[in-house]
Order: C-alpha cells, then sequence, then structure tokens
C-alpha cells in the first residue's frame, strides 16, 4: 500500500468588516469552532500535521483584524493578510491559497462554523493509503477532494439540502494541485454584481470535472444563515421542492446569469484543452 503522504493543512478565511456586519461575537464562534477542529486532529490524528489559519481581510475598515489577532488560541499559527481594498470573497480566497503552505485546503467563511471531527475526518480521507491497482499505475487515481455533510438550523427541502453540500466550499477539503489546476476562483466582476453570488457553484462544476471526490455523510460543518446573506435571499426557494418556487429576476440579472454561464463553460473547455495537451 501506498501513503498519500500529506503533511500540512491549510485553512483560508475572506473577512470583511465581520465585527461591523455579524457582530464579535458570531466571529468568535467561528474562530472557537476552528481552534476546536484543530485541538481535535491534533488530539487523534496517527501522525503529526501542520497546519495553519490564513485569514485574508478583504479590504476591512473595523475591528476584523484585531479581534482576529486577539481572538485566535494560537493552536497553529494565524496568518493575517490585508487586502487595500474590497475585492470581492473569489480574490480573498484566491489571494489566501496562493500565501497558503498547506498540500490541503479548506474554506471557511467568517460567520460558519466547524464541528470538530470536520478536519481529522476530510484529512483522514485523503491521507488514505492508495488502493494498489491505482497505485501501480502511471496515472494514479485518487480522491482530490472530498466533501462532508453540511447541518443548517433552518430545514430545507432534501433536494436543495444536497445541492449545497455538492456546491459550497465550507464542507470542502482539496488539494492543493487540484485548486490550482482549476484556476481558483472566478474573480470576474459579474460574479459580484450577481445577487446570488455563484463563486462557489462555478469552482464546484470545474472541481468535479477533473477529480474524484470522496463523500461523507457526518455533517462536519455548518452554514448559518443571516439577514440578507445569499442563504437567506433564497431561503423560500431552499425550503419548497425543485421548480415550485421560481426568485424574481430582472434583465440585468438574466443578463448576469448568462454571462456567468459563459465563462463557466469557456473555463471548462479551456482546463479540458490543457489537461488533453498534458497527456500526449
Amino acid at each position: 500500500m501506498t501513503l498519500a503522504g500529506l503533511s500540512s493543512f491549510s485553512i483560508v478565511m475572506p473577512a470583511f468588516n465581520v465585527i461591523e456586519q455579524r457582530g464579535e461575537v458570531v466571529f468568535r464562534e467561528t474562530l472557537e469552532s476552528i481552534a476546536a477542529s484543530c485541538y481535535h486532529l491534533q488530539r487523534t490524528y496517527p501522525q503529526p500535521l501542520s497546519g495553519e489559519l490564513i485569514i485574508v481581510s478583504d479590504g476591512s475598515t473595523d475591528a476584523t483584524c484585531a479581534v482576529a489577532t486577539a481572538a485566535w488560541p494560537q493552536v497553529v499559527p494565524l496568518q493575517l493578510i490585508g487586502l487595500p481594498t474590497n475585492m470581492g470573497i473569489a480574490a480573498a480566497r484566491n489571494t489566501g491559497v496562493r500565501f497558503a503552505k498547506g498540500e490541503v485546503i479548506f474554506f471557511c467563511d467568517a460567520d460558519d462554523l466547524y464541528r470538530p471531527e470536520h478536519l481529522f475526518l476530510a484529512l483522514s480521507i485523503l491521507n488514505q493509503p492508495l488502493p494498489e491497482p491505482y497505485s501501480s499505475s502511471a496515472d494514479p487515481t485518487y480522491f482530490g477532494a472530498v466533501r462532508t455533510g453540511i447541518y443548517c438550523r433552518d430545514r430545507l427541502h432534501p433536494y436543495w439540502h444536497k445541492t449545497l453540500e455538492q456546491t459550497l466550499v465550507l464542507n470542502l477539503a482539496v488539494r492543493r494541485e487540484v485548486h490550482e489546476f482549476i484556476g481558483g476562483f472566478p474573480e470576474d466582476d459579474v460574479f459580484r454584481q450577481f445577487r446570488f453570488g455563484a463563486e462557489d457553484a462555478a469552482y464546484a462544476h470545474w472541481l468535479h470535472q477533473f477529480c474524484h471526490t470522496a463523500h461523507l455523510e457526518q455533517k462536519t460543518v455548518e452554514y448559518r444563515r443571516f439577514a440578507n446573506s445569499f442563504f437567506d435571499r433564497q431561503l423560500a426557494k431552499f425550503q419548497a421542492a425543485p421548480g415550485t418556487v421560481t426568485l424574481p429576476v430582472d434583465v440585468v440579472e438574466q443578463q448576469h446569469q448568462q454571462q456567468i454561464q459563459e465563462i463557466m463553460t469557456t473555463r471548462l473547455r479551456q482546463l479540458q484543452e490543457q489537461l488533453s495537451q498534458q497527456v500526449r
């Protein structure tokens, strides 16, 4: 059996005026949940792993950076990166990954929660021995990512709950080389302009085309809803059967949807061509 050999991880968190928008209590709860997951990993994982938390302050002008520095218990090193202006969640995440040292990348927004077992379970799957037929192959097949279950306090329709589990990056652990191959999150302006986001959906679309993803039923993260968040804006749809609730989308937003789809299709075609050239 051949070990995957992973020995490091990075948790990337974009943060924009979290204290002003969510309050210090919410931010501290998020940091405490990540710390608890790091502690659990250190106590239970059978081999040493080096980790880090990278917080990318996306042009914050409030006390986000000060609270992060004061509240983080240093269970793993904290790297605080400050962007001079607000560049959006995609650019903040991509910046965090560029500074990251870890072989496995985790993501967490500044108002969501990890459960203690999250890091342990995801890393255990990614780092498990490779099956012999794969490890002996010239082109080994292995899990490039892991997705776990998501806990939501709101009751959602099973179809949409499963869709969120396949789309969000909160419950995702991805090998660094996979993130780099697909080019990270889309930083095109249209994603920031679109009322429902879609950066996560685009990333998931590209990711699942090019790597095997392990799926765990255990709910190891909590996706929290706050007023006027992407989750909140779509709650009515998420709670109803597919096709029964249509959210109002004006002409401009329809154009945004079309542009986003074109961007997703274009990058997918480029990645397929890139991969084809690599295997020749």
